[in-house]
């Protein structure tokens, strides 16, 4: 069984935190087609290796001719182009990314709902509500580039990697948005480390950022959807410094290291997160409910040191916050996050 960590008691706070941690506990127990692959929505038993393999194959299937050959020539050369070209363009704090979250294996996120086309048509819409709002903004594809498995997989990892065509067609996607693709790792039991080189093709493009869901990485003993897993500061240092020497070789823009988080134990010794210079580490909070228990946890999770970030559920969310809400939040937030 997964166990959930309510935010401390605080009178300010107390009923909020409580109604968000009930609602996640109202998550994990419902049935698991029901609920997201990902994020706060952590079903009971993730998808199987051959579940994704089959929805791999349904993706590529929905792919014509054109989209199949640029898939293939994107995944072997290093993309220009893009936003933040240039090193002294940095996507935070100068900019707020506004991106879609899950891939197309995960029917209940926006980007498993949605086809390609689909998907870029309603994140140029949801961005342009943004505009205005304090700070230019960007358009990105949150890909869950590395999805826990309930199974172990060939390796015995419990974890399935997508493949370079699959990451060709949301990269492609985000070029033509003029935006970023944002590669999502849930490691199961390898390691961030190691997903991330695993990645490095992509990481070396200018226009690709991290991202980290810790309740997935459960360790060489856990079971993805059964093991509560996270992440601590000294292995978030190492990621953030790989990634900054990464930015020095290639001479690239600076990137995004966004950590997902619902609770107060996904980041462990969280006041010893480093922040760098060329690598924007941001803690996004990816709590489900209503306004006043997001707001809650938002400020509870949050720290001034680090870069802010803030998740919504077309679905799940009980009312679903307007822009002009999420732009008034303190701090406000530099990555905005739609499941």
């Amino acid at each position: 069984m997964v166990r959930l960590t309510c935010f401390p008691n605080r009178m300010a706070a107390r009923r909020p935190a409580l109604a968000l941690c009930l609602l996640a506990c109202a998550l994990l127990a419902a049935p698991a087609s029901s609920v997201a692959a990902g994020g706060s929505a952590l079903r009971p038993q993730p998808p199987t290796s051959a579940e994704i393999d089959r929805g791999t194959q349904r993706f590529l299937d929905t792919l014509d001719e054109s989209d199949r050959t640029r898939a293939g020539s994107s995944a072997r050369r290093n993309g220009t182009g893009g936003a933040g070209q240039g090193s002294e363009d940095r996507l935070f704090p100068d900019r707020r990314l506004i991106a879609f979250y899950g891939a197309p294996q995960m029917g209940a996120t926006i980007l498993g709902r949605k086809s390609l086309g689909g998907a870029k048509k309603k994140l140029r819409k949801q961005a342009r509500r943004y505009r205005g709002a304090g700070m230019p903004v960007v358009e990105g594809m949150n890909l869950v580039a590395v999805i826990a498995t309930s199974d172990r997989g060939a390796d015995g990892k419990y974890r399935s990697r997508q493949s370079d065509r699959v990451i060709g067609q949301y990269h492609d996607a985000a070029r033509r948005l003029d935006g970023r693709l944002i590669l999502d790792i849930q490691p199961g039991r390898s390691s961030f480390m190691k997903e991330v080189r695993a990645l490095d093709e992509w990481l070396e493009r200018p226009d690709v950022d991290i991202a980290l869901d810790p309740e997935w990485n459960v360790g060489k003993r856990g079971r993805p959807g059964r093991t509560r897993g996270s992440v601590n500061a000294k292995t978030l240092n190492k990621l953030s410094a790989y990634m900054d020497k990464v930015v020095e070789r290639e001479d690239l823009p600076p990137k995004a290291l966004v950590v997902h988080q619902f609770h107060s134990g996904s980041v462990k010794k969280r006041n010893r997160v480093k922040q760098r210079d060329d690598v924007a580490v941001t803690l996004n909070f990816d709590g489900i409910g209503g306004r006043a228990a997001k707001v809650a946890g938002y400020e509870r999770l949050t720290r001034d040191a680090l870069f802010a970030g803030f998740s919504l559920f077309y679905r799940l969310d009980n009312g679903l916050m307007t822009p002009k809400q999420v732009a008034r939040l303190e701090p406000t937030p530099n990555y905005v996050l739609y499941q």
